[in-house]
């Protein structure tokens, strides 16, 4: 069941309530109004027979033999009460009830039943009828609330329907209102689906109601955050295919270049030793086979070096690092560097110590080619199974509202948030720059 349909089942429902209490009231009231309207014309009809049967009871007039002493006929319009007058055999001789109602529309049963309790509460009323000290019968005094249900319903009836014309009427504007409201749902549906097509520019309108309106605005910001973050992420990614690219040509033509060269430097050398002469020119051409040998290990060392820190396996962390940071003072003397290492790095998962390396390696890159900076500081300290690393320098800073040409800050920041870690950067212009990185340890697999 959708909303729509649900909130209006529940004001439905509600309404229904509403009327049955106020129906529940009205028939109360009903039934009250007909109990006060037949006692108070009984206990006046009372009175009046009372009178004339103390008249009776005097009388010197001889008894009578017609059944019309009261001439209850005539009393047609006391339409609350049934007076029948007995005789003392117990047969009828005189009533008021000499025509009937059936001219007009009774009312449902439900109804009549929801008023039976009337004639319960008032009880028939019999007066015994002497004249001249002599008894002639009894008069019958009984509560008959037809006429006054019929005069209620047709009162109630009205009520009844107007409640149900109330019903349809606040249904309907309830429904129109409700669909008025959630109409702006269509409207967020449509920029999901757009969002789940791929349409990356869709936006919400700003819509009056405050609860969408709150959700128009935090679906604008995470429809921009997506954006730019998916933008961002081909950008990365043609630039690692790029710089994957780049690196392969630079191997493959150090290769070609330097081993290539260098291998048939070492064949002419060798073919010179087989075609020497005497021992001299011999061990010449071994003396040039050494020195390329050394030269082609050196570019192979270089080499691995770039592909994997082979310190890291072989000394840990610490090494590794102070090994990478003496090598890169040596490329820039002019720059003062105080770097900080603490805590246990064993037993911790791979990928998290290559990560730290590269991570610095990248930094130092950065600094070397942008910064123009004079003192650097390096802080990279485990504790509580975290490794919070701090890379300050003093260097000329950067707007940070001005997207970078490379993509070294960005790689930076998706290696640590693919390790779940945290990467904050504080910069500004002639201010330096503040990188501190939070990585979450994990224990070897």
């Amino acid at each position: 069941m959708n909303l729509k349909l649900r909130l209006n089942l529940i004001i439905t429902i509600l309404l229904l309530l509403i009327m049955l209490i106020g129906g529940s009231f009205t028939i109360k009231n009903a039934r009250t109004n007909i109990q006060a309207e037949i006692a108070s014309t009984a206990i006046l009809a009372v009175h009046m027979l009372n009178a004339e049967i103390a008249n009776l009871k005097t009388s010197d007039q001889p008894m009578i033999k017609s059944g019309a002493i009261f001439k209850l006929k005539t009393l047609n319009n006391i339409r609350h009460l049934k007076i029948d007058f007995f005789d003392v055999s117990g047969n009828l001789l005189d009533s008021n009830r000499a025509h009937s109602n059936q001219d007009k529309t009774p009312p449902p049963d439900w109804f009549i039943h929801s008023m039976d309790t009337v004639t319960d509460e008032l009880p028939v009323n019999r007066q015994p009828v002497y004249v001249a000290s002599q008894y002639l019968g009894e008069l019958v005094i009984t509560p008959d609330i037809s006429y006054e249900i019929i005069e209620e319903w047709e009162d109630t009836k009205g009520i009844l329907i107007l409640l149900g014309i109330f019903f349809l009427v606040v249904n309907l504007l309830v429904y129109f209102s409700v669909s008025m409201a959630l109409r702006p749902i269509n409207n967020i549906l449509v920029a999901l689906t757009d969002l789940e097509a791929g349409n990356l520019a869709a936006r919400l309108p700003k819509f009056t109601l405050p609860e969408l309106s709150k959700i128009s605005d935090k679906f604008n910001v995470m429809a921009n955050t997506l954006q730019s973050s998916i933008e961002s992420n081909h950008s990365l990614t043609q630039q690692l295919i790029r710089l994957q690219e780049d690196e392969r040509k630079n191997l493959a033509q150090e290769l070609h270049d330097e081993i290539g060269q260098h291998l048939t430097a070492i064949h002419l050398d060798a073919s010179a030793i087989k075609s020497a002469k005497n021992i001299a020119s011999a061990q010449e051409s071994a003396n040039a086979i050494e020195q390329v040998v050394r030269r082609m290990m050196e570019i192979v060392h270089t080499m691995l070096q770039r592909l994997r820190p082979n310190g890291l396996d072989e000394l840990g962390l610490d090494s590794a690092l102070g090994e990478l940071t003496s090598t890169w003072l040596e490329r820039q003397p002019q720059i003062k560097l105080d770097l900080h290492i603490s805590g246990d790095f064993l037993n911790i998962d791979e990928a998290i110590l290559i990560s730290v390396y590269r991570l610095v390696q990248e930094c130092l890159t950065n600094i070397a080619r942008y910064a123009n900076a004079k003192q650097l500081t390096i802080s990279v300290i485990k504790e509580n199974n975290i490794i919070t690393m701090s890379i300050h320098d003093d260097g000329i800073g950067f707007d940070t509202t001005i997207k970078p040409k490379g993509f070294g800050l960005a790689g930076m920041k998706e290696r640590v948030e693919g390790l779940a870690g945290r990467f904050e950067l504080q910069t500004a212009i002639n201010e330096g720059v503040t990188i501190t990185i939070e990585l979450p340890c994990t224990k070897k697999g």
